[in-house]
């Protein structure tokens, strides 16, 4: 006993050490929670400018200024998220390492060749004077809050860092990190296009990515019919190479799930067609889910008179004093990614004569090199150099020494701009268009409303003009003829307004006839039309709409897309397929049960939608196998087009298309729905638990909780089993969906409806930590404005004190 007794009052003594170290970082914790209430004197606003919030956290930002809604408006981004602020502006500049270590490095590499921070400098110095000085004061709020704060936002505590402070630069960086979301920054899907291209047949290579396929909904135009089966003599699988390759190439594991279109639904119906001949606007953006979530929730209003008052409602972006989407009260907006054409991918010869210089069109040029610095948290410096063309970076060097570069439109300042700030003082749908067509962003389908119950479309963004090449591969650059040559002037824009059948509506797929599509924006791999069918259909099934019928659709979770593949599948398991097979016995029976929707609980649907996507996957290996001998190091994967020459060869079942690992059709494709239950089987262990929502579980996660160990029941979104998926409206996979769900009509905003995941603050101690975010999960629409505020912070003008 008396052996133990200092054993005791060691462990005693650890365990207060240990108490005392927990209180410590909660307390810790517990200073760094943004301020709600009470007056903050700054110096910085010319008068009495305020942050209200509701009972779920929701701001309401006044001021009597625009500058100094600005300024309100950093402040209240910095106090509730300045730790997403500060990795959106690093990521696009590639200065992550410096704060998160070695782990981002290799991200930071690719990252750091576009040269953001440069390009930001350029956008702002281009600016107009006013713009620039919102932009600024913007930037001296956010750092307000940090000055002013009790303690550094709490990410930084973990890390052991400072945060650095915000520069009226960084908002463009901010805007940066949009584009990389939303384009492809890398080129990688252009070479993979051109390597299928040399490896196939040319009408086979037309056959298997196709413009279009009979789902097209295009607003103005028609359908593409996918290509009719090249004949034998052009490729058979069961001869030759062809067959000698599908026999030996190696197959992908898995069934090769879909490319997620980083995208959105939008619509509109005309006040024609709705109930109280009030215009209505949907909009949900579909983007990664992950905490701090990517949208900031706010009402803003400037308390003046005249062309000077502002009172908008919608979502901003942390980092940018600028509203998104939403409404200003005479009009609404909302927009999806376009999926034009907005990267090239250049061959670059080298001066046969001189390594350091390459042939332009005008003959040789030296390589513009810039080196960078790369700084590592807990690491060495590490030096990068980047070589550039006039026509963008050297992105890729292949290993025939073959240089490649990449024209994005994101790396010219005149392609970034203000513009989107004019949406704001917009009155009809004319004007918001125009201000649409001038404003420097990735390039959207914009849809907008007026209070007059008028509707439009047109492109937001600025587009390249382009000389006369294939986009859609890498290309010589050194013609006259080849690369870009200038900028679409707004009235060149295409736009649909007041269409005849009174409603629009964009889901990432072509909008217009291809002929204009492709003449103004290029084939940027545009989406399957699925989505936009059903968007289409739903809303020309209503005679007169409400708000509450465009929730609806929103949530609209029909598999319309997957019924003539569950029919398909019945055929096949029938009474011979299915004798011997308990297997494909069971599963015939889900299939029978299932409920035509992709609802968290159905077993039917995914065992139909994994049973496509296997078949899919083993038609797409046997056609490409060529290729993939050819070009081992490519991933290749089918286009959103390729349902319409899938469906053509699983019906038609053309002797010369088939596997030569198989003797008929039905021998493969019960191969490929055996090969996909048996995957199911090893993960669910009986199909009875293969649910869909045991598949689509939200994983939506703060990037620390992984870093950290046993904080993560803490900071992420519960594991919900989500219903929803692709091709339909109601876009939801496990860590990518509906970013937003927004419902307005102009000067109706008390009848809109919201929905967003997350909550709207970044801190895990706050009681607005997740609000709204069941309410997301369930498709339960809330109210667009945010309610009584229960908190009021002042910001006062004058010497720096806090009452």
């Amino acid at each position: 006993m008396r052996l133990l007794r200092p054993l005791r009052n060691v462990a005693l003594a650890v365990l207060i050490v240990l108490v005392i170290g927990v209180l410590a970082g909660y307390f810790a914790l517990r200073a760094s929670l943004p301020r709600l209430d009470g007056n903050i004197t700054a110096a910085q606003v010319s008068a009495p400018a305020s942050i209200e919030r509701d009972g779920e956290g929701t701001p309401v930002l006044r001021a009597s200024t625009r500058s100094d809604l600005a300024y309100a408006t950093g402040f209240a981004h910095a106090q509730d998220r300045y730790f997403q602020m500060d990795l959106m502006r690093r990521a696009a500049a590639g200065e992550m390492a410096e704060l998160l270590g070695p782990a981002v490095l290799e991200a930071d590499r690719k990252l750091r060749v576009h040269g953001f921070r440069q390009v930001a400098r350029e956008v702002l110095a281009a600016a107009t004077e006013n713009d620039r000085a919102l932009i600024e004061a913007y930037a001296a709020g956010a750092n307000f809050a940090l000055s002013e704060a009790r303690a550094k936002p709490w990410e930084y505590l973990l890390l052991g860092e400072q945060p650095a402070p915000w520069q009226p630069e960084d908002s463009v960086l901010v805007a940066f990190s949009m584009y990389l979301n939303l384009n492809d920054s890398s080129g990688a899907d252009e070479l993979a296009r051109l390597q299928l291209y040399e490896a196939l047949p040319p009408t086979m290579f037309a056959f298997l990515a196709p413009l279009g396929t009979e789902w097209d909904a295009p607003i103005a135009g028609g359908t593409i019919r996918s290509a009719t089966i090249p004949s034998a003599d052009i490729f058979d699988l069961r001869t030759g190479a062809a067959r000698a390759a599908a026999l030996s190439a190696p197959r992908t594991d898995g069934t090769m799930e879909e490319k997620t279109f980083v995208g959105s639904n939008s619509w509109a119906v005309a006040g024609s067609h709705t109930v109280d001949k009030a215009a209505l606007l949907a909009n949900d953006m579909h983007l990664g889910l992950r905490l701090p979530h990517v949208w900031y929730r706010a009402r803003m209003i400037v308390e003046a008179e005249g062309d000077a008052r502002r009172d908008l409602v919608g979502v901003t972006l942390p980092g940018l004093p600028v509203l998104i989407v939403g409404s200003n009260g005479n009009v609404a907006w909302g927009f999806t990614n376009s999926f034009g054409d907005w990267t090239d991918l250049i061959i670059v010869e080298r001066d046969p004569q001189d390594a350091t210089r390459y042939l332009t069109p005008e003959g040789s040029e030296p390589f513009e090199v810039r080196d960078e610095i790369l700084r590592v948290k807990d690491g060495d410096p590490e030096r990068l150099r980047v070589l550039n063309t006039r026509w963008g970076p050297i992105v890729r060097e292949e290993a025939s020494n073959r240089l490649l570069a990449l024209a994005w439109t994101a790396h010219h300042a005149q392609a970034t701009n203000f513009r989107m700030l004019d949406l704001e003082t917009a009155d009809n749908v004319e004007a918001a268009l125009l201000a649409a067509n001038r404003s420097g962003v990735p390039v959207q389908n914009f849809l907008a409303v007026d209070a007059g119950g008028r509707i439009g479309w047109t492109l937001m963004g600025q587009v390249p003009v382009r000389g006369k090449y294939d986009s859609t591969m890498p290309y010589l650059w050194n013609t006259p003829d080849a690369g870009w040559m200038g900028w679409r002037k707004p009235e060149e824009y295409p736009r649909i307004v007041d269409p005849a059948a009174g409603r629009l509506w964009t889901a990432n797929a072509r909008t217009i006839d291809v002929e204009s599509w492709l003449s103004f924006m290029g084939d940027g791999m545009y989406d399957n039309g699925a989505r936009a069918t059903q968007i289409r259909d739903d809303l020309l099934a209503l005679e007169s709409a409400n708000a509450r019928d465009m929730v609806n659709i929103q949530l609209d979770d029909r598999a319309l897309f997957l019924v003539r593949w569950r029919d398909f599948l019945l055929e096949l398991l029938n009474t011979d397929a299915v004798k011997g097979q308990p297997l494909r016995a069971e599963a015939r029976k889900y299939l029978e049960d299932w409920s035509a929707r992709a609802a968290a609980e159905d077993v039917g649907y995914r065992l139909v939608r994994a049973m496509r996507l296997q078949i899919r996957k083993d038609i797409f290996e046997s056609l490409t196998a060529v290729a993939r001998i050819k070009y081992p190091e490519t991933k290749f994967a089918p286009s959103a087009q390729f349902e319409g020459p899938l469906w053509q060869l699983i019906t038609r079942q053309p002797a010369h298309m088939l596997d030569p690992r198989f003797g008929s059709w039905e021998e493969a494709l019960l191969a490929s729905v055996d090969a996909a239950l048996q995957a199911l089987i090893a993960e669910c262990n009986t199909l009875s638990q293969c649910t869909w929502g045991a598949q689509n579980t939200l994983v939506m996660r703060h990037p620390l909780s992984q870093a950290v160990p046993f904080i993560g029941r803490w900071l992420d979104m519960p594991a919900q089993r989500l219903s929803g998926d692709a091709f339909m409206p109601r876009v939801q996979g496990p860590s990518f969906g509906a970013s937003q769900r927004m419902v307005v009509s102009p000067g109706r905003e008390a009848e809109g409806y919201f929905q967003m995941p997350g909550g709207p603050v970044d801190h895990p101690l706050s009681p607005f930590y997740g609000a709204g975010h069941n309410a997301w999960a369930h498709g339960e629409p809330r109210p667009l404005l945010p309610g009584d505020p229960r908190h009021t912070l002042k910001l006062l003008p004058g010497a720096a004190t806090k009452q």
